[in-house]
Order: structure tokens, then sequence, then C-alpha cells
């Protein structure tokens, strides 16, 4: 099955939140990238809304719709009912007005193929001799049949409404039709693809898709005319989207009712599951949405008003909707589906494998467990499984690896040679290493939060806190301590710090003195040779009618060179 939601990994910032809003821990990390693992995912969106980075895409199909509309066969848009929530100023006369303009044959709200479905879960309601969980929700459907195999028996055998819209409108319009669904839910693009479902849907827009089109050309107009010709009109259906919504289109439900059980948020239909897996509750009918809120609370919704709100601009829509009359409704058979069961199937390691992955980041014991979360799972023990899974990496530890990156500073700043003192933009000692202590005669408990200022002059660091110049091989003298150093000063910007690394090369000029000491009175020696063997030299060459003028002349101008050049140096 093609991947509906994929990572942008430019844009990937190492900070495992996608993993630790997947309530089924479908995401595999590697080298610090975390992508949605397809088996494993039921297209729940969190990880999309989560992301901070926006690293999370979800497939597009517009460019699939703009084709249809712009090619000889008819288009059919398919509108949940939810879509009151995504555009505040535009109502869905003026949407039917704006697709229409586009290339349309005809939009309508997807609540007709609920009003259809509703028929059946009320059959379902009073024949059914087993616990029915609705199959409205796609996150639901894919849940069950991945996490709790045993219940895909209790899945409705009835299409989603988008399913059955579609269906009826292709019945009204030609099975030539190519019906777009738009709606909130990012796993409708997967369910309109279903191999069991074919044909019904052509293609899925979510209304943060639609938000952008219509932005695009100009079409989201508040000024548009309103078209209210429809096909069917929807009746109490258009509640689906809500809570109890599903429930109230065909019977009245008091929520005292246990026998009748109405569910919405992911963490909260896993514990029903498991509470009918494990025989605790055993309701005649659960209705069940994964989101908050029910549909309102999809990951496709542009908005970001408060599930309060989207449920009291829904329940208006709703009451707004005249009786429901289906033209051509479609006869039960046509709604039927069937589910299997696709458990999801994880190989466990042993506990000494465990222990083993738990030992490289430093957990030897229970004791040293943190169970922080901060990788992403809920323990050390669950990450660690995940690693061996290759679902995820050893340095996903955040407390190890700070802990790690600690030492390592540590054992840097304590064995250096060289003072290192960090202050804030306002010259307060953050850190002060031994070497400093030594160098300076202050010990690091009682300089430490006070002003650097006390100790030295500041005026270099304070330039680099105004520049954020790197000053480098500054040469700095402190004579009450009979110390020469040689400092660089490295401003950081992002933590408004500065770093002062300062070399004491007081031993090193003290030995440049000395050997240009040395060397000095070695060139004067030189000079005090060379003239005494020059006489003795003229005195030979007298004797052999010679001179040696010239030499003596460039053996003088040699040692003055010598004396010159170390002069300058």
């Amino acid at each position: 099955m093609k991947q509906v939601i994929t990572t942008q990994k430019v844009n990937c910032q190492d900070c495992h939140r996608c993993v630790r809003s997947c309530p089924v821990k479908a995401i595999g990390i590697e080298s610090g990238h975390a992508s949605v693992v397809l088996d494993k995912c039921i297209l729940c969106g969190k990880c999309v809304v989560e992301c901070p980075q926006q690293a999370k895409q979800v497939e597009n199909q517009l460019e699939i719709v703009k084709r249809a509309l712009a090619g000889d066969r008819k288009v059919a848009f398919s509108i949940a009912p939810s879509f009151v929530t995504a555009f505040d100023h535009f109502s869905f006369g003026q949407l039917r007005t704006a697709l229409k303009r586009a290339g349309a044959c005809a939009v309508e709200e997807t609540a007709v193929g609920a009003a259809a479905v509703s028929k059946v879960y009320a059959s379902l309601l009073e024949t059914a001799d087993y616990p029915v969980i609705s199959c409205c929700c796609p996150v639901v459907t894919r849940l069950v049949e991945k996490y709790y195999p045993n219940l895909t028996g209790n899945l409705a055998p009835v299409v989603s409404p988008m399913i059955a819209h579609g269906r009826i409108l292709k019945e009204k319009l030609g099975s030539d039709t190519f019906v777009v669904f738009i709606g909130p839910c990012i796993a409708k693009i997967a369910e309109g693809r279903d191999a069991d479902l074919a044909g019904a849907i052509d293609a899925v827009l979510t209304f943060e898709h639609l938000q952008q089109w219509l932005g695009g050309e100009n079409l989201q107009n508040s000024d548009l005319p309103e078209d209210l010709s429809a096909l069917d009109t929807p009746g109490p259906s258009r509640f689906f989207p809500i809570t109890g919504g599903i429930l109230k289109s065909f019977t009245e439900h008091d929520e005292t009712d246990t026998d009748i059980i109405t569910v919405h948020g992911l963490q909260n239909c896993m514990e029903v599951f498991e509470c009918m897996s494990n025989w605790e509750i055993s309701p005649r009918f659960v209705e069940a949405l994964a989101c908050d809120g029910g549909c309102i609370g999809g990951p496709g919704i542009p908005v970001s008003s408060g599930t309060p709100v989207k449920r009291a601009k829904v329940v208006e829509f709703a009451r707004q909707s005249p009786d429901l009359h289906l033209n051509s409704p479609l006869p039960l058979t046509s709604l039927s589906r069937h589910h299997s069961a696709t458990p999801v199937i994880a190989l466990e390691p042993t506990d000494i494998e465990i222990r083993e992955i738990l030992a490289k980041t430093g957990k030897f014991t229970k004791a040293d467990e943190k169970n922080c979360g901060a990788c992403g799972y809920s323990s050390c023990r669950e990450k660690a499984i995940a690693v061996w899974q290759g679902l995820a990496e050893v340095d996903m530890c955040i407390p190890y690896m700070k802990s790690k990156a600690e030492s390592f500073s540590n054992m840097v700043m304590d064995n250096s040679l060289n003072a290192i003192i960090v202050v804030d933009e306002n010259m307060i000692i953050q850190e002060f290493n031994p070497a400093s202590e030594k160098m300076f005669g202050h010990q690091v408990d009682l300089v430490k939060g006070t002003s650097l200022t006390r100790i030295m002059d500041c005026s270099d660091l304070m330039y680099a806190v105004e520049t954020q110049e790197k000053l480098a091989a500054r040469r700095v003298e402190y004579p009450e301590r009979c110390l020469i150093t040689e400092q660089m000063i490295l401003p950081v910007r992002e933590h408004k710090m500065v770093i002062l690394i300062i070399t004491d090369i007081s031993e090193r000029e003290k030995q440049d003195r000395e050997f240009q000491k040395v060397k000095m009175e070695t060139i004067d020696k030189a000079a005090e040779i060379i003239n005494r063997q020059m006489h003795v030299a003229q005195e030979i060459a007298g004797l052999l009618g010679e001179t040696t003028g010239e030499t003596k002349a460039a053996l003088l101008d040699l040692v003055g060179l010598l004396k010159e050049r170390d002069a300058r140096t």
C-alpha cells in the first residue's frame, strides 16, 4: 500500500515528538530521522499534527482532482458535514458554487451516505446477537484489524458514509463519474483506494487541501452566491461528525445505558477494546470515533478552534437540515462489506537481549531506568525492545546522552591545562575550571556566580559580547601574579555566554628570553673571535703579499646582519 504520510528529512529535527504522540508507536527512527511504519500505522494523523517542524507531509491528491476537472469525465464532490468547522465565513451553498465554477457537476453532503448507513446500524442494533462496533471511522477500523484482531468480527459489516455516498453519486450520475471526497480525515485517503471498496471514491482531499486550493484559485470568496440545489437532503445524519452523532441519526440514546457505549479519542477507544477483548464488558453497540470530539477533531481541519466550538457549529448546522429525502436509495446489499484481521506481528527480544541494550545507555539496574519518556516510549524497557526491533536507536536516550555530554565536558574542563572561564553577558562567572583556580588563586566555589571583574579586566570580553566577534591570540600580562598569558575569547550568541580560554605562556616567554640572551652572547663571542682571527690573518697576508680586507668586511657585515635580524624578532 502506498504511504499516506511521508517525512521530509531536512525538516526532521530529532525531537521524537511523533514517537511520543503515536498511540501504537508506528514510528521508526533511522539516523535520527523519523518515518511512519506503514504496516503498524492506523493513520490517525497525530504525528502530522504534533510535528513542530511540519516534517510529516500528507499525500495531496489535488493535482489528480484538477486533471479530472480538466478532462471529459463528470466530477462530483462529497463534502463531510464537519465542513462548517473548517470554514467560518463560507457556507456550503457558496462552496457548491465555487466547486461548480471549477468544473464540478454536483457537490453534495456526505451526510446523505451517512443516512443510508444509519439504517443498517439501526437494523444491526435490533437484530445482532453480538457486540457491534461502528466502522464509520477508518482509523477505528484499522485499529481493530491490526491491534485487536479478535474483535474484527464485531466490526459492523457496513461501508462508511464516504463509500456509501460515492456509490449513491455514481448510481445517480453514472458509473463513470469521478467522485472526490473532502473531509477532515487522513485515513480516508487509504480507505478510498482499499481494494475491497474500490470504485466508490476516486480521490480524497482534506479540508486543509481544499482551503489551499480555493485560496490559490481565489475561489474562497464570501461574496459568492449560494447554490442551494441538491440531489438529496441530508437530514439528521449531519450529526455524524460529533460524539453520539451516529446513534442520534437512528435512535434516542440514553448515555447512562451501558448496553450502548459512545467513545471518542484513541486512548479511550483502546481502553474499551481492551476491556471487550478481556470480556470485562460486552455492550450491544459501540460508537467509536478515533479523534477527540469525533471527526471535528480530525487532523485535516485547518482551523484551530476548540472542540466545544466545533461541536456547537456542527449542531447548529445539523439543526438547519430538512428531513431526509433520498431520490434513489441504494439497496442494503450494496452497503455491506467484509472486514479482515491484519494483526501486527512483532517479534520480542529475550530478557538478556533487553538488558544488553539497556546497558549501552548506562542502565544496569532497575534504579538506573528513569522511564522519563523523553525518547517517546513510556519506559526504558519499551524503548529497548523498539531498538531490538529496529524501530529506535540507542542514542535516543536523552538523559543518557546529556549525562554523557556533561561527563565529557567535565572531563575536558577538569583536565585542561588551560584556564577555561565561562561568563554570561553580565560577566557573571558560570564555569571556572581547576586550571583557572591554579592560575588566579581563586576557588570555584567562592567565585562561581560572582563577577569576573573582581579578578581581571573584562573590557575585551564585553567587546566580544557587543560585537559577537571572536578574539584570538591576545597577549595579556598579570604582573601581580607574574603571569603572561595568551587568550582566546569566544562569544556564544544563542546562549548569551562568553568563553575565555587562557594559556599560561610565562615559562615559554622566559625560555625565549634566555634563548635570545644565549644567542646574543654567542653572536658577540663570534664577533670577538672573528676580530682576533682577522688580526692574525692580516699579519700572515702581509707576509704573503696579499690582503684579506674584503673577507674581513664580509664577515663583519654578517655579524651585523645577525644582530639586526635578532633585534627585529
